[in-house]
C-alpha cells in the first residue's frame, strides 16, 4: 500500500543565541531544588507567510547554587494548504513540542560538562497549550 506523504509543518533546527551561567557555589547536596521559567514565542517575519520562529527563553537556578538561562529560536515553515484550526495548533503546540528536546538536551550536554559544580541537569518534558505571545521587535 503507497501512502502519500504531505508535509504540513517543516522544521529547520534550532539556534542557540546566548547562554548565561553562573555558579555562587559548589553543589553540596546531592538533590536541589531548580526552579524553571520557560516563554515560548512566536515570531512571524514580515517577508514570509509561511515561516515562522519559535523564541524561548528559559531560566533555571537554584538558590545559593547557580542560575542558567539562554535564548534559542527554532525555526519553521509552513505549507501553503493549511486551515486556521490546524495552523494554529502547529505554531502554538506542535511546534514548541518539537523543538523542546533539543533545548533539553543542550542543557544537560551544557551541565555535564561542567563538571560538580551543579552535575547534570535534566529537565522535565513540557506540555504546551494555549496560544504563544507574538515577539515583536522593538
Amino acid at each position: 500500500m503507497d501512502t502519500g506523504t504531505q508535509i504540513n509543518l517543516a522544521f529547520h533546527g534550532v539556534d542557540i543565541l546566548n547562554v548565561n551561567f553562573n555558579a555562587v557555589a559548589p553543589r553540596t547536596e546531592k538533590e536541589m531544588q531548580i526552579d524553571i521559567n520557560y516563554e515560548p514565542k512566536v515570531y512571524y517575519p514580515e517577508d514570509s507567510k509561511q515561516d515562522f520562529k519559535i523564541i524561548v527563553n528559559i531560566e533555571l537556578s537554584a538558590e545559593n547554587v547557580f542560575s542558567l538561562s539562554l535564548t534559542a529560536i527554532g525555526n519553521f515553515q509552513l505549507s501553503n494548504d493549511i486551515d486556521g484550526k490546524l495552523k494554529e495548533t502547529f505554531i502554538n503546540a506542535n511546534a514548541p513540542a518539537i523543538m523542546f528536546p533539543y533545548i533539553r538536551s543542550f542543557i544537560s550536554t551544557f551541565t555535564s560538562n561542567l563538571g560538580n559544580t551543579v552535575g547534570t541537569i535534566i529537565i522535565p518534558t513540557q506540555f504546551f497549550k494555549g496560544n504563544l505571545e507574538e515577539y515583536k521587535p522593538e
